[in-house]
Order: C-alpha cells, then sequence, then structure tokens
C-alpha cells in the first residue's frame, strides 16, 4: 500500500508540473551576462615584464542554422522542451573580454601589439535536465587560445542545481561563472606567460 501511495503522490506532482509548465508554454529567452573582471590578480603572467598584445574578437563553432548567442534550451520532466536561451552577450564576446581582463590585470597592454591573441569557443552547451524535485542548470563549456604559437585548450562544467524553475538570471549567472572559471585557468598557465 505505501508503495502505490508514494506512486501516485508522484503521478500527481509530475502531471501538476506538466500542467504548470504547459500554461506558461514555450518561450524562447534571452539571459543577459555580465562581463566580470579579472579576479586572479593577473596569475603568472604578472611575472612576465608587460607587453603590448593584439587581442582579436574571439570566435565561435556552431551548427549550421544555429543563430548567434544561443546555447541550449530549457527541458523540463520528461526532456520536454521549454524554449531556446540566447546568451547576451554571446560567449565569445564574454570570453574575449575575459581574457583582456586577465592580461590587462597582469600590466600588459591589450589595445594593439606584435603578440596575437586569438581564440575559439568550441563549446558552450546550456542543458537544464530535471527531475520532478529539481533542475541540474549545467553549462558544458571549452576554449581554445591562441597566444603568439602557442595554443592551450580549456574546458568546464559548470552545474548549479535549483528547486524553483532555472531562470534567466541563474542562467547568466552561471554563464559567467563558467567563463570566469576559464579565465582563471588561463591566467595560470605557465606556457602562455612564456608565449606572450
Amino acid at each position: 500500500m505505501g508503495m502505490l501511495k508514494c506512486t501516485l503522490i508522484y503521478l500527481a506532482t509530475l502531471t501538476a508540473l506538466i500542467g504548470l509548465v504547459s500554461c506558461a508554454g514555450v518561450q524562447d529567452t534571452t539571459a543577459n551576462a555580465s562581463l566580470q573582471s579579472a579576479s586572479s590578480g593577473g596569475g603568472v603572467h604578472s611575472s612576465v615584464s608587460p607587453r603590448a598584445v593584439d587581442v582579436q574578437p574571439f570566435t565561435m563553432v556552431r551548427g549550421v542554422g544555429v543563430l548567434p548567442g544561443r546555447i541550449g534550451e530549457r527541458t523540463t520532466v520528461g526532456d520536454i522542451t521549454m524554449g531556446y536561451v540566447t546568451l547576451n552577450p554571446p560567449p565569445e564576446a564574454l570570453f574575449t573580454e575575459a581574457i583582456k581582463s586577465e592580461l590587462s590585470a597582469a600590466g600588459h597592454n591589450v589595445t594593439g601589439g606584435q603578440t596575437k591573441v586569438s581564440g575559439v569557443v568550441e563549446r558552450f552547451a546550456l542543458s537544464t535536465p530535471a527531475t520532478a524535485t529539481y533542475w541540474d542548470v549545467t553549462i558544458d563549456a571549452a576554449l581554445k587560445v591562441t597566444v603568439g604559437g602557442t595554443t592551450r585548450a580549456y574546458s568546464d562544467v559548470c552545474v548549479s542545481r535549483t528547486y524553483v524553475w532555472p531562470s534567466d538570471k541563474m542562467i547568466a549567472d552561471l554563464s559567467s561563472k563558467c567563463v570566469s572559471g576559464i579565465a582563471r585557468r588561463f591566467a595560470g598557465d605557465r606556457s602562455i606567460a612564456n608565449a606572450l
């Protein structure tokens, strides 16, 4: 009898959740992320005498037909889509500014110079796997940065659990946190410091 009661409660909860979501309807949305300043204090790059570097706008690998800034979709129980999410500014702009910020914090001039810095966002994918009680908002990010002739790859999977609908603000904050974490790895990379 106890198992039947638990099953009925679960089904009632699931039905209510699906009903709530279907009332809201499928809606595309935009998450407005903040460009964060450097948090590493320049890392190992500050051990290199100040340089003038040319940080070129980063690019992003996108599938055919994928709109700029679109990072994924919010889903609910049963992997039902509730609309696409666009990140503003897009991931490549966030990473460009984060890397510039780290280099500036290390004392380097990022407005032009002989050493070229370029980057490609290879992945920045949002997913929101859901259970009957919570969502794990997940950003899977990968960045490749080239400084002079040295190329390094960085990646991270950032997760934040929520017991309420994943808001635009939550997605934006997690995106900024993930970008900042990867930028800190860049700032701590000795091989990049040697390439400046």
